[in-house]
């Protein structure tokens, strides 16, 4: 039994090197990130994001422009550490990742939380993610990979699921310490070395998070070429893949998700409000036996369920005061 499924030669000795050059792209990114409502959230039962930990900046942009505003040291802990925390948070985007960062003083150690959209599973079944940034120039032994168990016990909620996977990221490559302890763990835990500017170098993962149906994640090298001063150049980085196929982009799955999400509340032929979607979906998970309210977007609903759901949301917004 494969306990650890490596896919980099860096650790090689591990499993066979699989490392393909492929050209295919399954998937096309729109690059235009789309903010999904909480009723769309509800939809597809994803946790809400959680509350920022700061008021100043959300992404790597707003990050640079409050930095250089504060005067705030670049070689600061602070600096260094939350930059490496947005680098991978945008880096992780390009693989169906979405990300929000929790960091601060009461973040259990933990420092991104999200979900993982990964292709061919079921649209509930979004994988909740727990990622710990390790910014660091020295070497990470073991602990760090006990450290990130531990995160498990205190994840916020919404994320203290059965589907939930850890992920360590660090711009160092892991030791041979860590990827044992990381094949001995009970918990599904990926490894991925993430160099400062973002470029993916390395991703590991345990037999465990395979069991949560990751299997068609694969690891190839890709090559190109630079542009500028040194064009010419030979380039290199990894990229993950699904059954050889490129990821879509987080911006690609955010806009599916509300087409889709469009297209549901089209399909009951019932202009309602914002609020008075979630009140459909309130009426839906009351009227409807469990086995069919708790797959509502897979599962065709019957004529007659249909009409006992539209009944009871027509009864309940009749009897709402109605606004002067």
């Amino acid at each position: 039994m494969r306990l650890l499924g490596l896919r980099h030669g860096l650790a090689a000795g591990y499993s066979p090197l699989s490392l393909r050059q492929n050209n295919r792209r399954c998937f096309s990114s729109s690059q235009v990130h789309r903010e999904l409502t909480p009723f769309t959230r509800r939809l597809f039962k994803l946790p809400s994001a959680p509350a920022p930990p700061s008021q100043h900046h959300h992404d790597l942009t707003t990050f640079l422009s409050y930095a250089g505003h504060i005067s705030l040291p670049v070689t600061s802990t602070v600096h260094v550490g939350t930059h490496y925390e947005y680098t991978v948070l945008q880096t992780l985007r390009r693989y169906a990742l979405s990300l929000d960062r929790i960091g601060g003083r009461d973040d259990a150690g933990i420092d991104l939380v999200g979900t993982w959209h990964l292709p061919e599973r079921e649209r509930e079944r979004a994988l909740r993610v727990l990622v710990q940034c390790k910014s660091l120039k020295t070497k990470l032994g073991p602990n760090v990979v006990r450290e990130l168990e531990g995160t498990f016990r205190q994840a916020p909620v919404g994320w203290r699921t059965g589907e939930t996977v850890g992920v360590l990221v660090s711009p160092r490559e892991a030791t041979k310490g860590v990827r044992d302890t990381l094949a001995r763990s009970a918990y599904p835990l990926f490894w991925m070395m993430i160099e400062r500017d973002g470029t993916l170098k390395q991703a590991l993962w345990n037999a465990r998070a395979e069991e949560l149906g990751v299997g068609l994640l694969g690891v190839e090298t890709r090559y190109g070429t630079t542009e500028g001063a040194e064009s010419g150049s030979v380039t290199k980085e990894m990229v993950l893949t699904w059954d050889g196929c490129d990821i879509p982009h987080m911006d690609e799955v955010e806009k599916q998700l509300i087409e889709f999400a469009e297209q549901w509340v089209a399909s009951w032929d019932m202009n309602l409000s914002e609020t008075q979607k979630g009140e459909l979906l309130d009426v839906a998970e009351r009227v409807l036996p469990h086995d069919v309210s708790a797959q509502l977007l897979d599962r065709t609903i019957s004529d007659a369920d249909r009409k006992k759901v539209i009944q009871a949301l027509q009864e309940r917004i009749e009897q709402q005061p109605v606004s002067e």
